[in-house]
C-alpha cells in the first residue's frame, strides 16, 4: 500500500456565486473535499491496520491540494518540515482566480514538493 497520496483539485467553486469571488467558503469546501476523499481512501478494502489521514492541505479559491499519509507513518515520525503555500497570480498578483498551491515536506530521507497550478490559458 502507498505511504502517501497527494490530491489536487481545481474549479471547485460555483463561479456564478458572488461570494465565491471573496473566497468566503474556502474552509467549508476544503473540509468537505477532505472528508470525501479521506473516506474514499479508507473505505476501499485495504489490509487491516492501513488507514490514511490528511496531514497537510492548502486552498486558494478553486485550487486545492491535500496530502494524505498512512497513519502508522505519521506516528513513526517519518514526516518532517511540512510547509504549505499559496501564490496568487491573477490581476496584478492580487486576486486568487489564478495561481498555485503547494505542499513541501521531508519523508524519511527524501524531500518532496507537489504543486497544483491554475494558470491563464494560452
Amino acid at each position: 500500500m502507498p505511504h502517501l497520496y497527494v490530491v489536487g483539485l481545481q474549479e471547485m467553486v460555483n463561479l456564478e456565486v458572488v461570494g465565491s469571488l471573496l473566497c468566503s467558503k474556502d474552509l467549508e469546501r476544503m473540509n468537505n473535499w477532505q472528508s470525501l476523499i479521506g473516506k474514499a481512501l479508507n473505505d476501499r478494502g485495504q489490509p487491516a491496520g492501513v488507514e490514511y489521514e490528511c496531514i497537510a492541505k492548502k486552498v486558494m479559491f478553486g485550487c486545492y491540494i491535500m496530502l494524505f499519509a498512512r497513519v502508522n507513518c505519521c506516528r513513526a515520525g517519518s514526516f518532517k518540515s511540512i510547509k504549505t503555500v499559496k501564490i496568487k497570480t491573477g490581476t496584478k498578483g492580487i486576486t486568487a482566480n489564478k495561481g498555485a498551491v503547494a505542499i513541501r515536506f521531508n519523508f524519511e530521507d527524501t524531500s518532496f514538493m507537489f504543486m497544483n497550478t491554475h494558470l491563464t490559458s494560452g
